[in-house]
């Protein structure tokens, strides 16, 4: 990172007016249209209603990458908790070789933030060992939540996570990632929207589908490819329990993956893109936020 670059990030982290206002024009930029935070309509304004105002106690608890594993273990089971193999407050270099020498390839990730995790394995050098440890170190001495203004992840105990990391099917790069937006109706039920993501590591593109796998004509924040995307082996189950851990919540994004059948929990976010990924088109955006029905601050 050059001087430049330097500056304008510590600038941007110490200065809230600036934050907003360089938000603002980037909204602008990716989306295409000046937004209305304060009388939402669109899925991207109703996110940012919520970083503004949010009133759920479980926001915080589940975008722990640590706590979160715990509450899904007891919402669901711990069968479709990826194993852990490393929690701590911090991590040193050394006990991250040990762990690599011991269980092989892992993800070494900070738990209060959306990134980067890092992909280690027994053939990795001493020096992208100590990269990704590093990086992870100086994350842990980010407010992530002040800079994203997503308070939540500003009430987490920092720390670190080291998990196993699940292969991915065979041709492909990276395991694929089951995305589901489920959206609480005034009636009690949801309202699903599936993004299936490939080779995140690579060249990530997405699909996206409804509840029954129907392919949607939707473009959100990445290329949106057409395919005959079977339905995995045990999906009935991962609807149910994404609509499960989205109960207490108007809208909540559960992440699962899916090995033969094996399900995972990956993650819980409440503010997919930041409020900010550009869609295709106004009309797609105003879509998702039409299916947003409960008050988003919960």
């Amino acid at each position: 990172m050059n001087l430049l670059k330097k500056l304008r990030s510590k600038i941007y982290r110490t200065s809230p007016l600036l934050r907003k206002w360089w938000f603002f024009l980037q909204f602008i930029k990716n989306n295409k249209y000046i937004p209305n935070f304060k009388n939402p309509k669109t899925y991207n304004e109703k996110t940012n209603f919520r970083k503004n105002d949010p009133k759920n106690p479980l926001f915080s608890i589940c975008a722990d990458k640590i706590k979160a594993k715990e509450y899904v273990a007891e919402q669901i089971s711990p069968d479709i908790i990826i194993p852990n193999y490393y929690v701590g407050e911090s991590i040193t270099f050394e006990q991250m070789k040990a762990i690599l020498a011991e269980h092989g390839d892992c993800l070494l990730k900070a738990n209060h933030n959306s990134g980067p995790v890092h992909l280690l394995n027994t053939e990795s050098t001493d020096a992208e060992i100590k990269a990704a440890v590093d990086s992870t170190l100086d994350q842990l001495t980010d407010d992530f939540g002040k800079r994203l203004n997503e308070p939540w992840y500003s009430d987490i105990k920092r720390g670190v996570l080291v998990e196993k990391r699940l292969d991915p099917e065979p041709g492909e790069s990276d395991i694929r990632d089951y995305k589901f937006h489920v959206f609480k109706q005034k009636d009690g039920t949801f309202k699903v929207v599936l993004g299936v993501y490939f080779d995140r590591g690579i060249n990530v593109s997405a699909t996206f589908f409804d509840e029954n796998m129907k392919w949607i004509s939707l473009t959100y924040n990445y290329a949106n490819i057409y395919t005959e995307t079977l339905k995995p082996k045990s999906y009935e189950r991962m609807i149910e329990i994404s609509k499960k851990l989205a109960e207490p919540f108007s809208y909540a994004r559960i992440d699962l993956y899916n090995v033969n059948g094996d399900i995972y929990f990956g993650e819980i976010t409440f503010a997919d893109g930041s409020g900010s990924a550009p869609f295709g088109t106004y009309a797609h955006d105003l879509w998702m936020g039409n299916l947003w029905q409960g008050d988003p601050r919960y």
